[in-house]
């Protein structure tokens, strides 16, 4: 039985023969004087419009000495009776029209091509090229032209037939003569076409020439394609220690492997072949039949090479998952040239789909660290990150621009969202495509490691969040098994990689089969080539619970303890830590406790979302924080990663601000109000034991909405969408305090072993909360007031004596442990029975002289129930902290006596000498020592 696969003819002349395919023209060599006929496919191309009628022409015209398109005909949007279309049946459309007349062209205009896209009345749909660009067709001018018309591109042939028809045409009378390679087969003259049926039967495998060749006694032109007659791939084992993907045998040299079970064959195309099917470009098929493979040779040192798998009789078009760069036809013309400087072109006209790149003898990244000593996982404080949201420039050099700002904030540890190639640019980077490719959106992966190699010079390490529950249509692993046989799912019941139904709720994309062994052994590669190409430290799993082949469409059930599940987690496990035992592996498991004790003892670590308990207690609502302890959980070891926010949940601001509570003079939709409500809400989660995480700019009091649309408007539909960027936050004085008190929180926490130990009381089921830590360094007593009104709360110190305020470095002598403790609405305190240095919560400057200045930070400003007075002493010195009305009487004195050097902060509750209360006014603080006076006004609202 005779089998026929017809490929696109990649030569820039015979692009033009290409679109003849989707858009015909007659005459065929029309000028523009002429009357013409153009026809359209619209089940080529892209088939934008198939089963669409009426289908409208929006068309123009390429003129010689112009760019772009001239002389537009059709109003787009609109059911213009000037360009719409006759549908002739089975997706063909034509119009007839004089070139010159339809066009309104004027004397001395020169016409090279017509433009056209095709389009619905109101062009919400569009019928262009596969690639989805515009279509051209040439026109002539009266000179001598011709072409093969049939075949109209290479044909390859299994079974070769008797019968070729082999066509050429010329614009006016030649002698035109047809050859297969040397060999003449027809020639006549006086004719504008000429035939011949070539007989290819018994002919041995091999490539093919058709060419022809016309002479109108004057000019002589050529045009050639070819034909393949393909035998059976070779089969044969590759070399020793091939695996899949590319690989890299010396500096000219690669082998190309592809796993590809239950397909017939594979052509390699690419730059080295000008992406022209050629016997020697056939792969090999292994013994097994399920891989394919091919060695190249002859490669210059250094360059980059784009190529593609073109697939079966389908021609499918695929670019290798392994590869570390692939090139995007759609997305790529919108990288920066900042971000991505120098980035080689996308090979249009020559193939469609995304490509990938090799390139040998590449230059090797210089590691300033090579070996990172990694934070204790016990002391690791997060700050997950999505770089598209963090910076203007969206780059992984604007992040490591910005480290000093992070390492400032004391966090030790970074999370970076999906950067793996994703479809689209701009994305959160959970639909990802390529595993082993950083998203160019993002810059070159030489960037990346630097950003890695910065960040480890500075302490900090660097978490990849990755997903490997699903993955998205461009996928090639998809696409090769897709029902469709295009780029978008569902898989085919074949599929080596894909479920055909997703087995839990939850999923988006389509879902990984994780008990194929392929999958497996994809993984196992994909996260040891990050830990050891990029020395990234740790990996986020996201939607581990999806990990699982038992169908379930109940989340109830799907939450249940599912060993199959747990196997593959300690499986995965095992891979990593066969490698590196250090690995952080953190999975954002979000199942039944149950389950994830199992694992958590089984040494991972799990994400612990508590944003609805610690927004309810920032809005000073009822709320219980026990499941951010891991021994609420009985889980053996502190492996929760508990946070209050994270990039999938509500930001706590937003709702204090749209929903916090209230009660007499004070309100926590009032920002200075909600912000210092979440310095309390730190307390009480960074200094517990374990991981903690932060999400950007948290630390600055963010109030956007997670579904804050560009518009300005909230709509779950913008869940996704860019969000402001507002470092001008850090401008703002409540809000660089909030910065402060979360630097202050993350060195407190990293730096002192207390905050490892295990023996601790979490007593936070009330509005009043207590953290109690016992150990053999310092015990620590932690309290705060998440009501809205004053509450008197025994902090439960462990012993009596002397205790030190970390925030204000103030001391106390507590001598009666049942004493009971006053605090405003929001108020909490950090006391510890080892005297630590205190915090600069500085975050303004105001003095009486430029000679003599004492930098004063006082905050809230305006306050109802307390204000923090915070000023730094160059030295050891005698200090007068005084408050003064506006007539400047004395009011209170806060503090007489001496202090040493450093920062200080005291807490003024808005009483007088007496101790009664102040009345609401404009108030002075004025801090006198011997070197310098300053002063600054504080609001009080009674």
């Amino acid at each position: 039985m005779l089998k026929r696969l017809s490929f696109f003819f990649l030569s820039v002349f015979l692009t033009v023969q290409l679109t003849a395919q989707i858009v015909s023209i007659d005459p065929p060599f029309a000028t523009q004087l002429d009357d013409i006929t153009i026809t359209y496919n619209a089940a080529l191309g892209n088939a934008g419009v198939i089963g669409v009628q009426p289908v409208y022409a929006h068309t123009g015209v390429i003129l010689e000495g112009e760019s772009g398109w001239q002389n537009v005909q059709g109003n787009w949007g609109t059911a213009d009776a000037n360009v719409v279309m006759t549908p002739l049946g089975n997706n063909l459309h034509e119009i007839s029209f004089n070139i010159t007349d339809f066009y309104n062209l004027q004397p001395g205009d020169v016409v090279e091509q017509l433009a056209f896209v095709f389009r619905n009345a109101n062009g919400s749909l569009e019928g262009k090229t596969a690639d989805g660009n515009d279509i051209f067709v040439a026109i002539y001018s009266n000179v001598f032209a011709g072409s093969i018309t049939e075949p109209f591109q290479p044909v390859i042939f299994f079974d070769p037939p008797a019968n070729v028809n082999f066509t050429a045409q010329t614009n006016e009378p030649a002698t035109i003569t047809l050859y297969l390679d040397d060999a003449s087969l027809s020639s006549q003259t006086a004719v504008s076409e000429l035939s011949y049926s070539v007989n290819l039967s018994g002919e041995p495998a091999g490539q093919y020439w058709l060419w022809m060749e016309a002479d109108n006694g004057a000019t002589t032109i050529t045009d050639s394609t070819y034909i393949i007659i393909q035998g059976a791939p070779v089969v044969a084992a590759a070399p020793a220690g091939v695996i899949d993907g590319i690989n890299y045998i010396d500096d000219e040299t690669v082998i190309l492997q592809i796993y590809a079970p239950f397909k017939d064959f594979i052509y390699v195309l690419g730059d080295f072949n000008n992406w022209q099917f050629h016997p020697e470009y056939f792969t090999k098929v292994t013994p097994e039949g399920d891989r394919f493979w091919l060695e190249i040779s002859d490669l210059n040192p250094g360059q980059e090479y784009r190529f593609q798998y073109a697939i079966d009789e389908q021609d499918m078009r695929v670019a290798d998952i392994y590869a570390d760069k692939i090139l995007d036809p759609w997305n790529d013309p919108y990288i920066p040239e900042s971000v991505y400087p120098d980035l080689i072109e996308y090979p249009s006209g020559l193939t469609t789909e995304i490509v990938s790149v090799f390139q040998t003898a590449q230059p090797s990244y210089n590691w300033q660290v090579e070996n990172f000593d990694r934070p204790d996982e016990n002391k690791l404080i997060i700050y997950e990150l999505l770089i598209r949201d963090w910076d203007e420039n969206h780059s992984y050099q604007s992040v490591t621009d910005r480290l000093d700002y992070l390492e400032t904030l004391g966090v030790n540890a970074i999370e970076l969202m999906p950067f793996t190639e994703f479809e689209g640019n701009e994305s959160w980077g959970y639909n990802p495509m390529f595993y082993f490719a950083a998203d160019k959106y993002y810059g070159p992966k030489d960037a990346l490691k630097a950003l890695v190699d910065e960040c480890h010079l500075r302490g900090i390490a660097v978490i990849q969040d990755v997903v490997f529950n699903h993955s998205f249509g461009q996928n090639p692993q998809l696409r090769m098994y897709s029902q469709s046989g295009g780029p978008a799912g569902p898989p085919s019941a074949n599929s080596p990689f894909f479920n055909v139904t997703a087995k839990h709720p939850f999923n988006v994309g389509y879902d990984y089969d994780h008990s194929q062994p392929i999958v497996q052994e994809f993984v196992r590669r994909n996260l040891q080539y990050w830990v050891e190409e990029y020395k990234i430290d740790g990996f986020r799993f996201d939607l581990s619970k999806g990990f699982t082949q038992n169908q379930t469409n109940n989340v109830s059930a799907w939450n249940q303890y599912d060993q199959s599940r747990v196997d593959n987690w300690f499986r995965i496990r095992d891979e990593i830590y066969s490698y590196d035992p250090d690995v952080y592996m953190i999975l954002e498991h979000l199942g039944n406790n149950n389950e994830e004790t199992v694992l958590a003892n089984g040494g991972m670590m799990l994400w612990g979302n508590i944003n609805h308990e610690y927004n309810e207690a920032s809005m000073g609502y009822p709320s219980n924080l026990n499941w951010a302890d891991y021994q609420n959980r009985n889980w053996n070891d502190p492996k929760l990663v508990s946070y209050a926010e994270s990039h999938d949940e509500e930001r706590l601001m937003y709702k204090n601000l749209e929903f916090g509570n209230s009660a007499t003079n004070y309100d926590i939709t009032e920002l200075e109000t909600a912000l210092a409500r979440q310095e309390a809400i730190a307390a009480f989660l960074i200094p517990l034991a374990g991981p903690k995480m932060i999400w950007q700019f948290g630390e600055l009091g963010y109030d956007y909405s997670i579904n804050y649309c560009p518009n300005g408007t909230i709509d779950p539909d913008c869940r996704v969408a860019n969000k402001p960027i507002r470092w001008d936050y850090y401008d703002e004085p409540a809000r660089q305090r909030l910065y402060k008190v979360n630097a202050a929180l993350n060195k407190l926490k990293t730096e002192n072993e207390a905050f490892t130990s295990t023996n601790y009381t979490w007593d936070v089921g009330a509005a009043g909360k207590r953290l109690i830590i016992e150990h053999q360094s310092m015990d620590v007593v932690i309290i705060a007031n998440f009501d809205v009104t004053p509450i008197t709360l025994v902090p439960g110190f462990t012993h009596t004596g002397t205790w030190y305020d970390y925030m204000l470095g103030t001391t106390i002598i507590e001598d009666n442990l049942n004493n009971g403790f006053l605090l405003q609405p929001g108020e909490y305190r950090i006391y510890t029975d080892v005297e630590l240095e205190t915090p600069d919560l500085t975050v303004g400057l105001a003095s009486a002289n430029k000679k003599e200045e004492a930098q004063i930070s006082v905050y809230p400003n305006p306050f109802q129930h307390f204000t923090n007075i915070s000023y730094q002493l160059e030295q050891t010195d005698r200090v007068e902290v005084r408050v003064m009305d506006i007539s400047g009487k004395l009011v209170k004195t806060l503090f007489a006596g001496q202090q040493a050097q450093g920062n200080h902060t005291l807490n003024w509750d808005g009483t007088d000498n007496a101790g009664g209360k102040a009345a609401s006014g404009i108030y002075a603080i004025q801090i006198t020592t011997g070197q310098t006076v300053g002063t600054s006004k504080v609001v009080c609202i009674r």
